[in-house]
């Protein structure tokens, strides 16, 4: 057996133990969680029971209630299984037999085990049905499957393994399998290991609310924000075990908020760069869009602990909360995320946005759950300039020919996307035209563009009056830094 899977049998153990005699295993990996559950009872036969084919294929009970019945009466088993039981959750009949199950069983030691892809437990069971997740494998399992998982057709000795097992972090046992599968079939080891992150990716955004992000942005395409970067940097060996030898816990993670289009998520993929763990994208959207939302939350921590260290980078996170004061399901799922963020014990760096900081439920921001809570102002004239010159040279410009110093002296309300903007408008600008991009190009296009900041100038105060007494400027104080341009 599998170390997940016996740290797993371990915990049915106890459940069964404790007295429970109704569990339900949480997973897609059927066949999985089946040879773990019959660990139960290794010397024993352990009834399995579908609804095309009832117990053991036989054609008896089909029927999800009479099933449960049958293995209430029965005499000689002490373990009965079921498998996809969860469309029936919601039946009276078969809730019912479930009951009398457990009723009949408390003095037999019966035990039946429901595997499902789903956890829908009907009010009526919560207080008698126990629910256990499998676990995702663990680095031990996938260097083993890697490893021994094709005897005939041996690892080639250019591949690394240990970052081939990272790669496949998060995967299931069939997904990692498949994942090695295909990359045995490539040239290099370097195809290889891309072939598995590549797999990775597309079973994470077919199947969770996570995505696995390629960041390609470093620390020095972000302008300004010069506190929150050299507070990244200081925390870029804080993984390691010398960290925690010498007392310091895991970086928890940020939560930015701040003017729209000032960098936020900018520096959240750079976070991933400078941290060198990879990004993975939290979508509330798409977990409040599932069937059941806090299942699919929980999948979500799930596979982001497996695949840690990694920043999890939630963007806008106002958004996906913000039906949580009026919505009882979102409150829910809400309380869950909250909890997580507070006793996760893996090293998951949560980088959340937030630009509407008024929606901001109060409890989020609290201490214990970030590490630091910044704010991203309007960036002040260095920074302009910084930003501006990062935008020209991104898009093949050598910023030493143009006068940046002047361009963005009277750009006093342009936040970094609008600059990027300026850059853009000023080449479509020279290329109609049949040149290449000048001074005046740059000029003309930012007199054409109205700041978000300026049609918004309340909200922007308003933003910046809850900051002051809220959260860590991003930035060195923007008075501070003007007293110095001229």
């Amino acid at each position: 057996m599998t170390g997940s899977g016996e740290q797993f049998l371990e915990e049915l153990r106890r459940l069964v133990s404790a007295g429970f005699s109704l569990v339900l295993v949480v997973t897609h990996e059927e066949a999985r969680a089946l040879r773990a559950v019959r660990g139960l009872v290794p010397r024993a036969s352990a009834p399995v029971w579908t609804v095309t084919g009832g117990w053991d294929d036989t054609g008896a009970c089909k029927d999800a209630a009479e099933a449960v019945l049958a293995a209430a009466a029965s005499e000689s088993e002490a373990l009965h299984v079921m498998l996809d039981p969860h469309p029936f959750l919601g039946a009276p009949a078969f809730v019912r037999a479930l009951r009398d199950f457990v009723r009949s069983s408390a003095q037999k030691r019966r035990v039946l085990v429901m595997i499902a892809p789903v956890a829908e437990v009907p009010i009526e069971l919560e207080k008698d049905l126990a629910v256990l997740e499998l676990p995702l494998p663990t680095d031990g399992d996938l260097r083993n499957l890697l490893v021994a998982g094709e005897p005939k057709v041996p690892i080639p000795a250019t591949w690394e393994v240990a970052a081939m097992v990272r790669a496949a972090r998060g995967l299931t046992w069939v997904e990692a399998q498949r994942a090695y599968r295909v990359a045995r079939q490539q040239p290099t080891a370097e195809q290889a290991l891309r072939k598995v992150t590549a797999e990775k990716r597309r079973v994470m955004r077919r199947s969770a609310s996570v995505e696995l992000v390629e960041a390609e942005v470093g620390i020095d395409d972000v302008g300004g924000l010069e506190v929150l970067k050299g507070w990244l940097r200081a925390r870029v060996k804080s993984f390691g075990d010398e960290a925690r030898a010498f007392g310091l816990p895991e970086p928890r993670g940020m939560l930015i908020c701040g003017v729209q289009g000032c960098g936020k998520s900018l520096v959240t993929k750079a976070a991933s760069a400078v941290l060198g763990i990879p990004l993975v994208r939290l979508d509330f959207a798409t977990v409040f869009s599932s069937p059941s939302p806090e299942h699919a939350l929980r999948q979500a921590m799930r596979i982001s602990e497996a695949i840690a260290p990694l920043v999890l980078w939630v963007d806008e996170i106002e958004k996906g909360l913000a039906g949580a004061a009026a919505d009882a399901n979102q409150a829910r799922v809400f309380g869950d995320f909250l909890v997580w963020l507070q006793e996760k014990k893996e090293p998951v760096f949560v980088a959340a946005t937030a630009n509407e900081v008024e929606q901001l439920p109060p409890e989020l921001a609290r201490r214990g759950r970030f590490d630091d809570v910044f704010f991203v102002d309007l960036p002040a004239w260095r920074e302009r300039e910084e930003i501006l010159a990062i935008h020209l040279k991104h898009r093949g410009r050598d910023p030493g020919r143009y006068d940046v110093r002047e361009l963005t002296r009277s750009l006093d309300h342009f936040s970094g996307a609008e600059l990027e903007q300026v850059v853009i408008s000023g080449l479509f600008r020279a290329f109609s035209l049949g040149r290449e991009l000048t001074d005046d190009d740059l000029k003309h296009a930012a007199s054409e563009v109205v700041p978000l900041a300026t049609m918004y100038e309340e909200k922007i105060q308003a933003l910046r009056s809850w900051a002051a007494t809220r959260a860590r400027r991003a930035s060195a104080d923007r008075r501070a830094l003007e007293l110095f341009e001229d």
